[in-house]
């Protein structure tokens, strides 16, 4: 870092000012609550005591203050809040690079930090803004002597990824691939073999070119390296990428080849690899979710296309009610956590367990639909959500009508008969409970 700031006057505290920099930029995010305010209260108490002043250590301090106080708000989801500093940073842009490869190499850092929290907001209108701000950081970085300084690489790998998830997001693909083949070129030229966090970065660039690119047989190729290069994960960060990869893998056999068996073998390996982890991190619990939908789905290919499954059809038929049954245990677990960004996921598989139900096991739907829905019977149960409650209703309302017609038909024997007269009442009963949860909710 000395390298940055030139050998000027420098004003009376520059040292601790700068140590409290680097504290709050180098601490472990999320931080408590109580680490936040004192974070927010020391970096604008450095920012505020180096405003106005003329030597070039005491604005480059005062600019890297002002991209951690940035950094520190979009980690914590205060993306809003965050802008502001690194638009303040970037006024005078002169402040921090002063023309020596790590001045150059800081602004880029800054550069890639907005673009980041941009992208972060999720608004497809600040997608080009994000471009320019990594083009930025690649323009800055790529001339500077590579060679010398690995970090210089390494940081001219992560604009060009950057670049090509931002393109990616905007239908540029062909753009995209070329960014990410920029990428791999640089990382490939890194210890990746012996250091974890290059290896990761390396298989994540294979990972996204797979989604980005336009032939199958590549997109397939691309997925595949990245697994290979992940087979024996060393953190959760590589265990997650491999697993995202797997998946993808999966989805493309499934979207592509129409190939649910190898789909199915894909998200059960995933589950293999994350399960144990399912109830330890929000993380890999959404991970599984995702490993779960995409095997139900493989499964209901056979349901769905009268395909033959593998085995016996009440084995398959199932396997996929137990792994919807399955994947919202897990959300209700989550839920009960203050969780909430699994129900999306969740809510798709509810309404798939209950197709699955009404088509091909009608006497155990109202079970399932209860089961699910009932706070008390099932603690976590997202009752309370409009689209659980949407899906419940629909679904609800096409089994009485289905079977409220089979069961008026003048051709069943009367065994029939009364077993749909019997399907008939739990569907009724399973309607009363719903209407009953609704009423607790209005006048709770």
């Amino acid at each position: 870092m000395a390298e940055v700031y030139r050998s000027t006057a420098q004003t009376a505290g520059l040292p601790e000012n700068l140590a409290t920099v680097l504290k709050w930029r180098d601490a472990n995010v999320p931080l408590s609550e109580e680490d936040f305010g004192q974070a927010m209260q020391e970096l604008s108490t450095v920012v505020e005591s180096l405003t106005n002043q003329e030597d070039a250590s005491s604005r480059s301090i005062r600019v890297l203050a002002l991209m951690v106080l940035g950094n520190l708000h979009r980690d914590h989801g205060l993306l809003d809040h965050a802008l502001p500093f690194y638009d303040k940073a970037l006024e005078q842009p002169g402040d921090i690079n002063d023309g020596t490869p790590r001045g150059k190499n800081e602004l880029a850092n800054l550069h890639t930090n907005r673009g980041i929290c941009l992208l972060a907001i999720g608004n497809p209108e600040k997608f080009p803004e994000a471009l320019i701000n990594f083009d930025a950081a690649v323009e800055l970085r790529k001339d500077l002597p590579l060679e010398e300084d690995p970090s210089f690489r390494w940081g001219l790998s992560a604009g060009y990824m950057n670049r090509g998830d931002v393109l990616h997001r905007l239908e540029r693909d062909d753009e995209a691939v070329a960014a990410y083949d920029e990428a791999i070129a640089h990382l490939r030229q890194l210890p990746y073999e012996e250091n974890p966090g290059t290896r990761q970065r390396y298989a994540l660039a294979w990972a996204n070119r797979g989604l980005a690119v336009g032939d199958p047989d590549e997109a397939r190729r691309c997925f595949d390296e990245c697994i290979s290069l992940l087979e024996n994960p060393q953190n959760p960060q590589q265990l997650l990428t491999l697993c995202n990869a797997i998946l993808n893998r999966g989805r493309h056999s499934l979207q592509v080849a129409g190939d649910a068996e190898a789909t199915a073998a894909d998200a059960r390996q995933v589950l293999e690899l994350i399960g144990e982890h399912e109830r330890a991190h929000p993380a890999p619990a959404e991970m599984a979710l995702q490993a779960r939908h995409l095997l139900a789905h493989a499964l209901c290919v056979w349901l769905d296309e009268s395909k033959k499954g593998p085995g016996i059809a009440e084995d398959w038929i199932g396997d996929c009610t137990d792994t919807v049954e399955d994947a919202l245990s897990v959300e209700r677990f989550w839920e009960q956590q203050g969780v909430t960004a699994l129900r999306p996921l969740a809510c798709d598989l509810f309404a798939l367990g209950l197709h699955v139900y009404r088509v091909c096991q009608p006497h155990f739907f109202a079970d399932f639909l209860v089961e699910s829905m009932d706070p008390e019977m099932s603690p976590g149960a997202p009752f309370a959500d409009q689209n659980f409650q949407a899906v419940a209703a629909r679904a609800l309302q096409q089994a009485v009508n289905e079977v409220a017609q089979r069961a008026a038909s003048s051709t069943l024997e009367p065994e029939a008969m009364a077993k749909q007269q019997s399907i008939l009442k739990t569907l009724k009963l399973a309607d009363h409970r719903l209407a009953e949860l609704q009423r607790s909710m209005q006048t709770a």
